[in-house]
Order: C-alpha cells, then structure tokens, then sequence
C-alpha cells in the first residue's frame, strides 16, 4: 500500500466511522473490508462490575458489527477468563455476523477471584489458531486482549504474582511467534502497563491501548482507534511470520493421497539461544502438518528433539488427527546443548521409523530433519546416515542460519531435491510450501523399494 493509497484510504475510513457515530450509535453497515482471523480474549473477573461488563461486551458486539463477518471474509472467535478459563468460540464455529453477535451476546461474566490471562493466551495459540480449527494461513491473525488489572493466579496455581505475569509474557509471545498481532486494551487504574505492553504486538506501533474506564472503552473515540489500526494500519506493518501463499484449496489438492509415515528430528541445541527461537522451528513444523490428512489409514506422523541425547516426544501412532499432532509438538520445550545428530538418527531408526513403534509396510518412510549447526560427532553421524539409506529411508535435510554445514546437509538428503537452506528461522515460513510439495510427491514412489527395520 502506498502513502497516497494509505492517507485516502485513513480519510474515507474516519469520515465513515464519524458519520456512523453522529448518533452515539454505530450504523450496521460495515466499513472495514479488511480479511482477518480475529480473537477477542475477556476478562470477566469479579473486579469488573457487572455494569461495566456489559460496556465492555458492547464494545466487542459493535467492533465485529463493523466488520464483514462470513467464511470467506472475517472470522471470529473468543475466549474469556478469570479465575478459569472460558473458552466461547472457535473460527469454525459460526458462519455469519449474526450467529458471532449471538455467541458474544451469550459470554457470561464469571466475576472468578483471579486473573490468570496466561491461560487464555496458552487457548489462543493452542486452540483457537492451532493448525485446522479454522484459521487461515493466508490471512491476517489479530488478537484483542481486554483486562482491567494485571496477571493474578491467586490461588488456583503455585505461581507468585510475578510468576504469574511472567507466565502472561510467555504465553502472549507464543501468540505472536504464530504470527498474529496483539492488540492489548487495558481499563482502568489498575492496570500494569509494563505488562500491557509486553502482551502487545509492539506498544511503539499503537498495539497499545489504555483507557481510564469502561465508559471511555465504550466510545466512538475508542471504537474508531482500534477498528482503524486493525483495518488499515496493520497493512503497511511487517507480519511477525510472513503468511504462506498457499490457498486452503490448494493445500487439498496438493496433498490429499498422501499415504506415508513422517517423522520430525529437531535439533533443540544451545546455538538456538531462547525457547522462542525454538518456538519458530515448531510453528513451521505444525504448519507443515496443516497440509496432511493424518489418521491411521493416511499419514503418521511422529517427532523426536535432540541436543547431548535424543528424546523421544511422540510415536506415530500416539496421536490419531491432525490438532492432536499440532498440539502435542506445540508442547515440546527447549533445553539446549550439543548437536550430537548421529544418537537422534539412531533413534530415528529404533524407536521411529520402526514397524515395532507403528510403522507400516510398504508406505514412503519419511524424516525431515532440522538443524543449525553441524553435528558433533560428524563420523558417528555418516555412520548412522549410512545405515538409514541403506533402508531407503526417504529422508529431507533443513538447514538454518549462518552456521548450517551444507556438505553435511547435502550427506542427510539422498536427493538433491530434499536440501532446504534458509539463513533464519524467520525464513522457514517461505520454504514451507516448497517442502509440503516436495514431500506429497513421495506418493508416486514405489512401496516396494521400502525396507524395514
């Protein structure tokens, strides 16, 4: 979007939502054409009155009345929580602004004796935008967090409350290492803006919203900011993940005759430097498992991590759809250490890719392999390579960043086709297609040429 295209488009938008507010009332005719997966995430702790409950449902009632809600154009989806969580809707659930309204209009105020926003957060990117429950890889994530206080586990989990707003930072960055922006409203004078601004997006950028009561959160003024920053401003910000370019449709026809077992080995090295960082290599990987039918008459997939010694997070069988695959890798931590390869390779062939761990006869054998280094013992790891091709294991080398060993990646790979390099993590969200289709095209290959250990 260019500056001239940007400053009409903010003028018509403000002299819409001007005229539609001329009444106090918003008009129901929608002025934001913006496509987006939008989450609203609500506080309904006993420290909003009842009263000021109802202005702030009214507030989300008339931001998605100004939207253009449907299956092809903006999907909602909400959570609310207080001493528990509430989940509400998810992006499936309803189809049309109508049926959205209703379920807003039926969120109840639990008035709990808690604040605990980390489980909200963890529903947000576990559920609500986990990997076939409805949000699009190629649209726009917003999150809208409403609070009125801090982070309060009470006494519901062994946390501190300095635990607990730690746990809401950690929770929120998970959200965004998804690639949604989060806007952060808080309300009232109890709120802890270094909290606030740690839950969003970015506070520099306007992510940030804060206002002295639940009256003002009820104004046009307010409305108009946040519709205006969600609908028009957000375009010309960078995407925290760039979005792939694969259209659902696509993904369908790319891979729906995929019958093969499929393993991930992760490396989960020191070199990574933070869990988020980690977190990017699991994002790319649920992202790629978006893409397959799983069930036990179609794909399998399991995954392993690596560092000093290999650990096993899930076998093939263990897990029977694809939002139970997502969530369990969503759920693997980092640890750092070493890249001792060879032992997660080893592994892969004893306790993975194995028919006494769920593997089948006569379907592709398949391992995508991550790293960012080179392994530590470079001759054990030929050795163990030597072994899994010998097996006709069909295996994909990914490496990222400055450190990635392309002779060893190109060793891992027995096809020049299966070595992906990027220079980031943040550059595995581009290759993620090219991988998909490289991988459904292992269905053409003969069942007969796979061995088993």
């Amino acid at each position: 979007m260019d500056v001239l295209h940007f400053v009409l488009l903010s003028f018509v938008l403000l002299i819409s939502v001007s005229n539609g507010m001329a009444a106090g009332r918003f008009k129901r005719a929608p002025f934001c054409k913006t496509r987006i997966d939008l989450a609203f995430v609500i506080d309904s702790s006993r420290s909003i009155s009842r009263n000021d409950f109802k202005k702030q449902m009214q507030f989300v009632n008339d931001i998605v009345d100004f939207l253009d809600v449907g299956s092809d154009e903006t999907r909602v989806a909400a959570v609310s929580f207080s001493n528990h969580l509430f989940p509400q809707f998810g992006f499936n659930d309803y189809t049309t602004k109508t049926d959205v309204l209703t379920a807003i209009n039926g969120i109840k105020h639990s008035m709990g004796d808690a604040t605990r926003t980390y489980l909200a957060l963890e529903h947000t990117h576990q559920k609500l935008f986990a990997p076939g429950n409805g949000e699009r890889p190629d649209v726009v994530d917003v999150v809208v967090v409403l609070t009125d206080g801090a982070t309060n586990p009470g006494s519901y989990d062994r946390l501190t409350g300095s635990q607990g707003r730690q746990q809401t930072q950690k929770e929120a960055a998970l959200v965004k290492e998804r690639g949604a922006y989060i806007f952060a409203i808080g309300v009232g004078r109890g709120v802890n803006v270094d909290e606030l601004n740690g839950i969003s997006s970015d506070p520099d950028q306007r992510f940030t919203i804060q206002v002295s009561g639940f009256s003002e959160l009820n104004s046009d003024e307010v409305k108009q900011m946040l519709l205006k920053r969600a609908c028009v401003e957000i375009e010309t910000t960078p995407a925290p993940t760039p979005p792939p370019t694969t259209t659902p449709e696509q993904k369908e026809v790319e891979c729906n005759e995929l019958l093969a077992d499929i393993f991930f080995v992760l490396d989960h090295s020191s070199s990574l430097k933070t869990e988020g960082n980690f977190n990017k290599t699991l994002n790319f990987v649920t992202g790629v498992i978006d893409y397959l039918h799983v069930s036990p008459t179609e794909t399998q997939v399991g995954a392993l991590k690596f560092s000093n010694i290999p650990e096993m997070q899930f076998h093939l069988t263990d897990y029977t759809d694809k939002q139970d695959v997502a969530k369990a890798v969503s759920r693997i931590k980092w640890k750092g250490g070493n890249t001792f390869l060879d032992k997660a390779l080893r592994m892969l062939r004893t306790e993975g890719l194995n028919k006494a761990y769920g593997s089948r006869e006569d379907v592709p054998q398949i391992a995508v392999i991550i790293t960012d280094g080179v392994s530590t013992d470079p001759y054990a790891t030929k050795l163990e390579l030597k072994q899994l091709h010998s097996l006709n294991y069909i295996l994909f080398a990914i490496g990222v960043g400055p450190d990635r060993n392309p002779e060893e990646l190109a060793r891992i790979a027995n096809n020049p086709n299966n070595v992906f390099e990027v220079e980031s993590l943040n550059g595995l969200q581009a290759i993620r297609e090219s991988l998909v289709t490289r991988i459904c095209a292992e269905r053409v290959r003969a069942p007969v040429d796979i061995k088993k250990p």
